[in-house]
């Protein structure tokens, strides 16, 4: 059901796919499908020059990162939409302790110290999402990740009306941690404001920034049910050419 605050809000967008030659003129069409989203979404990642292989420099943060508030770890982040999407995250803490994690489709497995972590926290965002071209690959990259793409609906995320792919129907209350996944669109920009995952943590990614000519969220903050947030921030991005020996895990010494 669609609430009249936000008809008005979304309508601007839905006009857009109208023209497009999306959406037949009925009401039952008022929330395009997957596939159209998907195939915006991966129009949005090429516009924003982001996409393929990234290297970033990154810190963690207990608060929204701003001048004043120091980092509790700082590191790096590989991130590859290519061979179904994979990114690594190398933290090194204040004390020196040094944690990295994998991930690849849903899963993701974690290291302190080169010591194997059976649950660890799970930190490493899933930004090849944002990196992917086409909309045929997102479509495989959710897949993987367990979001039911086919099933789309419209939701408030803040300030933000959103176009939801997956979740629980008949859609995702915007505060309620999922136990489906879930990826929600922006529905003006299509950029992934959002991707829930079926364990009950959940990414939202921050305010736009541009990294030279290439444009990605300032941060993203890691949610998950019953533990404080925390602020991955991302202080640079560029392009890079990665290879499998980028993604092994760690060697224990």
């Amino acid at each position: 059901m669609i609430h009249a605050g936000r008809a008005a809000t979304v309508a601007l967008a839905l006009t857009t796919l109208l023209a497009a030659g999306w959406l037949p003129r009925s009401a039952r069409a008022f929330v395009p499908d997957g596939e159209k989203l998907t195939n915006a979404a991966g129009r949005a990642n090429f516009e924003a020059k982001r996409t393929g292989p990234l290297r970033l420099d990154v810190a963690l943060f207990t608060d929204v990162p701003a001048e004043g508030v120091e980092a509790i770890a700082t590191g790096s982040l590989l991130s590859d939409p290519n061979e179904g999407g994979r990114v690594k995250l190398d933290l090194t803490g204040g004390n020196g302790v040094r944690e990295v994690q994998l991930l690849s489709g849903a899963r993701v497995q974690a290291w302190r110290d080169g010591e194997r972590l059976e649950r660890p926290r799970i930190m490493v965002p899933p930004l090849a999402l944002l990196q992917v071209r086409y909309g045929r690959s997102l479509r495989r990259a959710l897949s993987r990740l367990g979001v039911a793409y086919t099933a789309t609906d419209l939701a408030r995320l803040g300030d933000d009306d959103c176009f939801v792919l997956g979740g629980e129907p008949p859609g995702v209350a915007s505060e309620r941690f999922a136990s489906r996944a879930a990826a929600w669109l922006d529905s003006y920009t299509y950029d992934i404001l959002r991707v829930d995952r079926s364990d009950r943590v959940r990414f939202r990614f921050g305010p736009s920034r541009r990294f030279g000519e290439l444009r990605l969220p300032a941060w993203v903050v890691v949610e998950e049910e019953g533990r404080p947030a925390l602020y991955l921030q991302f202080r640079s991005a560029v392009h890079a050419a990665l290879g499998g020996a980028d993604f092994r895990p760690p060697q224990n010494p």
